[in-house]
């Protein structure tokens, strides 16, 4: 059986699936993997990617490199997303990956990381035929969709991220009270623009689901410090539950606690204990504006969708390859 990859190279995070393709079209996870690069942070008032923050990233990719080969992994689907948008270097960055790694980055636009995280969420959701609202919370963006009957009848891509925040308003351990509220100020005016421009469009917020559907870092990492996993488990976490009032205690437990105290909690993945306070006052703020009730968190996301796409691309070449040769060889009978 052959094994595919995808790689998401993120504002925070380099991530990586292999997997095995079933006749079905769908997916067996073999393997998952990840390392906190933190490629967004000390972003530049130029708008350039830091050098260490970048060797950090490339030292990931390398590592991951050696693990494809010995897997014997046929095809990489390799992506950069966030704060690679944004950075003035961030295609000489892409090219020095090429150079030292040999992976190929596709740079997805914030419309196309929305849908292929939307395809890896729809793999996993319980009832994907209603009309929920879906976001991932990422280091340098926080992409939002309104979906029905599993398409996607709005998008947005909003420049709210947990690298970008909390480099921007959290300087105090712990955080101080000025620091949050100019936070979740920060965070509201968009999501509340975003919900009267839906709604002025004919999106009735009554008519979703009454469950926010969150995928990546972010939520998974709630969701297990909800469980109190002492290790992570993407079984336990898919489809795991946090009622509004439950995400609110988990938030004001992480903004009491200084970042030694932080690291303590079961289940909050080691590097993301500076971002964790942003990353959930973004969904908090979701869940209060769109008025929701829970956060349902999916495992999968934008590294399924990533490799489904990829393996259709693949699909699609090979049988347009066979009908070439086929009316090729009719031709010359």
């Amino acid at each position: 059986m052959p094994r595919f990859a995808s790689l998401d190279v993120g504002s925070n995070t380099v991530r990586l699936l292999i997997a095995e393709p079933h006749p079905d079209l769908t997916i067996r996870t073999l393997r998952r993997e990840r390392i906190l690069t933190r490629l967004g942070g000390a972003f530049t008032t130029a708008q350039r990617l830091d050098e260490a923050s970048m060797e950090r990233t490339i030292e990931a990719l390398q590592s991951f490199g050696g693990l494809l080969r010995r897997e014997k992994v046929e095809k990489v689907f390799a992506a950069g997303t966030g704060v690679l948008r944004e950075a003035r270097n961030g295609l000489a960055f892409l090219e020095r990956v090429q150079e030292r790694t040999g992976l190929r980055l596709r740079l997805l636009t914030g419309e196309e990381e929305a849908l292929l995280m939307l395809r890896g969420v729809l793999s996993s959701l319980r009832d994907p035929d209603s009309p929920h609202l879906v976001t991932d919370v990422g280091g340098w963006s926080t992409e939002v969709l309104w979906v029905e009957k599993g398409e996607t009848i709005r998008t947005a891509s909003l420049g709210l991220g947990a690298v970008a925040l909390s480099e921007k308003f959290i300087s105090h351990d712990p955080p101080v009270a000025s620091e949050l509220e100019a936070l979740n100020e920060y965070i509201r005016f968009p999501l509340r623009e975003l919900c009267r421009r839906w709604e002025k469009e004919g999106g009735r917020v009554e008519n979703l689901h009454p469950r926010l559907v969150g995928t990546a870092g972010t939520a998974t990492t709630l969701a297990a410090i909800d469980l109190t996993l002492s290790a992570y488990d993407p079984q336990k976490i898919n489809g795991h539950l946090i009622s509004l009032l439950g995400l609110e205690e988990i938030s004001h437990r992480l903004q009491s606690l200084p970042l030694g105290e932080r690291r303590k909690i079961a289940g909050l993945e080691k590097g993301r204990e500076d971002l964790i306070v942003a990353g959930s006052a973004i969904l908090l703020n979701l869940l209060k504006i769109f008025e929701r009730s829970a956060l349902e968190v999916i495992d999968s996301g934008l590294l399924e969708g990533i490799l489904m796409e990829g393996m259709d691309r693949m699909r699609n070449s090979e049988c347009g390859m066979e009908n070439e040769k086929k009316r090729g060889a009719w031709s010359r009978e």
